[in-house]
């Protein structure tokens, strides 16, 4: 057993680095095997350390398939720019950066499969969907009340968020630049402005 697995168990302790070879090995899986073939025994293995170590601190697979893919470290939807064009571009560009990673794009079909028979990990989900991007898209909503009054923080949300999963988990692009700007471009002008201006 590995040294860090036993130190573990003498007490309530929990040692971070365990933690860190635990979500290292699991994001290495996704990878290398997917999320439908990556195991807990699979994961002990790789990483080094008991199967109970894993269970201990995640109750499924697909718990510790999440903080592997959306760590609490995850880069946040914050200010980055004086004008709402720029802001809202950088949001767009930091959601898809999230969810472009290789192991984001394996995990994401399967943990969204298994949120709909666990009960427990929708919730989670939600918590840290919450914390790292829909408080930001609130507030750059508020920075920019003025041109922006109108938006429904929740609906902009999905829309990013759903045209990542379509572009990169199911159309699996690899052009990611030239797409956060169309997405950008057609979130702030709109479609009915483009086919008009393609009709003059």
């Amino acid at each position: 057993m590995a040294q860090n697995d036993a130190s573990h168990r003498l007490g309530p302790y929990r040692d971070p680095q365990v933690d860190t070879q635990v979500l290292d090995a699991v994001r290495e899986l996704l990878v290398d095997r997917g999320y439908q073939r990556i195991s807990m025994d699979a994961i002990a293995e790789k990483a080094g350390v008991s199967r109970p170590t894993i269970y201990r601190r995640w109750p499924s697979k697909a718990h510790v398939v999440y903080d592997a893919v959306y760590p609490d470290t995850a880069p946040h939807v914050e200010a980055a720019a004086a004008d709402a064009f720029s802001e809202i571009r950088g949001a767009i560009r930091g959601i898809f950066e999230v969810m472009g990673e290789g192991y984001a794009r394996e995990a994401l079909p399967g943990l969204m499969a298994d949120m709909r028979t666990d009960a427990t990990l929708q919730p989670k989900l939600a918590e840290r969907h919450n914390i790292m991007i829909r408080t930001g898209i609130e507030g750059l909503i508020r920075r920019n009340a003025e041109s922006m009054r109108q938006v429904d923080a929740a609906a902009l949300l999905d829309l990013i968020v759903g045209a990542a999963i379509s572009a990169l988990c199911i159309r699996d692009i690899d052009e990611v630049d030239g797409f956060v700007e169309a997405v950008t471009d057609i979130l702030l002008h709109g479609v009915l402005k483009h086919a008009e201006a393609d009709s003059d």
